[in-house]
């Protein structure tokens, strides 16, 4: 990664994101104090271990409370999801700093390609990534401040028993084993209050960390597949500039990395989708303003998750759709006046781009694209009528 102001703006790479959400320093662990940002993340990434272990005894209490049992579910997936990231960032450093080589500007040098493709994935991920940062930092900041604007007021749970509890409101209620008198008590609640706050700026910053370098990433194949396309678009035309063989790099490979967590990020991103639609609906139907705090924490919840699930969809799209059009790129060229060993070379070039379909799937027929992230929503909406409609019966 670039570190001198004067070459920041030769990278499709948002250095100056990066530095501000830490990531440039967790990727430079070795670098003066920055080793300390790996050991920070590293500490809080145990404290939520531990809630959301108890998160996870406190599901057994909370069965037969379905808005507690679907609020705690989503929040110990999300946190699982984030642990994730937080792991694989702090445990593949040196590989996946590597794999920012490939977004610089000299990458695609050879062969006096143009740039401006390169240029235009710099523009686009830059404000796409910096839009994500600030709708997650307001996420987080709407969830922080809601039990501080419900002092006093206390969350009804159903018992696994039948009886009901009253905890005073926290941002995630995290069950405890204590009784409920000692639960809250103002000390107690400051606590679970405190170490709630720290956890929850970690699911945010570990998402807002890995999630940029994946769309770095993405954004970074997309120029250059459309580069590759452009420049085979100019073979045998009279103007077109001689073109040599691009760059070869290993950091193609970081995708075996994240891949398991990209697809668990698709998988966790979409029950999020339904359990907070769900929730937002049933909190403003219990009578809650729809400009209430309760209610807006649960719509910035789906605001934030969503907006996350698009992107995913959205850029491994980007890729398909740009890995389909080398092909177009291929045919473009002037290969109606070449020899026949050319175009012999030309149809074979083709046919292992066709073959080659590799594409990041949940499943071996659901491929991740926008058509799922539709998917995904129509679902949504089927899922949370049945819910709202089995609530409103009893």
């Amino acid at each position: 990664m670039a570190t001198a102001s004067s070459s920041e703006e030769l990278t499709i790479v948002d250095n100056r994101l990066f530095k501000a959400i830490s990531l440039h320093q967790i990727l430079n662990p070795t670098h003066g104090g920055n080793k300390y940002y790996r050991i920070a993340l590293l500490a809080i990434m145990w404290i939520s271990l531990v809630v959301q272990s108890m998160q996870l005894v406190g599901l057994y209490f909370a069965v037969n409370d379905l808005q507690r049992f679907v609020f705690t579910t989503t929040v110990v997936s999300n946190s699982f999801l984030s642990m994730s990231k937080a792991y694989v960032l702090v445990t593949n450093v040196d590989r996946l700093r590597d794999g920012l080589e490939a977004a610089q500007y000299e990458f695609t040098s050879c062969g006096s390609r143009d740039q401006r493709t390169v240029r235009r994935a710099r523009a686009a991920l830059s404000t796409i990534v910096r839009t994500f940062t600030v709708l997650s930092y307001v996420t987080c900041f709407m969830w922080a401040i809601n039990p501080l604007s419900a002092i006093g007021e206390f969350l009804p749970v159903t018992n696994a028993d039948g009886t009901v509890s009253r905890y005073r409101v926290t941002i995630y209620n995290v069950w405890l084993p204590v009784p409920v008198t000692v639960y809250n008590t103002t000390a107690v609640w400051a606590v679970l209050y405190a170490v709630e706050v720290i956890v929850c700026f970690f699911n945010v910053i570990s998402w807002l960390l890995f999630d940029s370098y994946v769309f770095t990433m993405c954004f970074t194949f997309k120029a250059h597949f459309s580069t590759l396309s452009a420049s085979y678009a100019t073979i045998g035309h009279p103007d077109a500039l001689r073109s040599q063989t691009p760059h070869v790099s290993g950091t193609y490979y970081t995708t075996t990395v994240i891949k398991p967590v990209i697809l668990l990020q698709i998988i966790g991103g979409s029950y999020a989708v339904i359990t907070l639609i769900f929730l937002t609906s049933l909190t403003y139907l219990m009578g809650f303003s729809i400009i209430s705090t309760p209610v807006l924490k649960a719509f910035f919840g789906f605001l934030a998750v969503t907006f996350q699930l698009y992107l995913y969809c959205y850029v491994f799209n980007l890729i398909e759709t740009e890995k389909t059009a080398v092909n177009f790129g291929l045919y473009s060229s002037n290969w109606t006046a070449m020899d026949l060993k050319f175009k012999k070379t030309l149809l074979l070039a083709m046919n292992m781009n066709s073959a080659h379909r590799r594409v990041m799937k949940v499943t071996p027929k659901s491929i991740i694209n926008l058509e799922m992230f539709a998917k995904v929503m129509n679902m949504s909406y089927s899922i949370v009528s049945v819910l709202l409609n089995s609530r409103a019966g009893k």
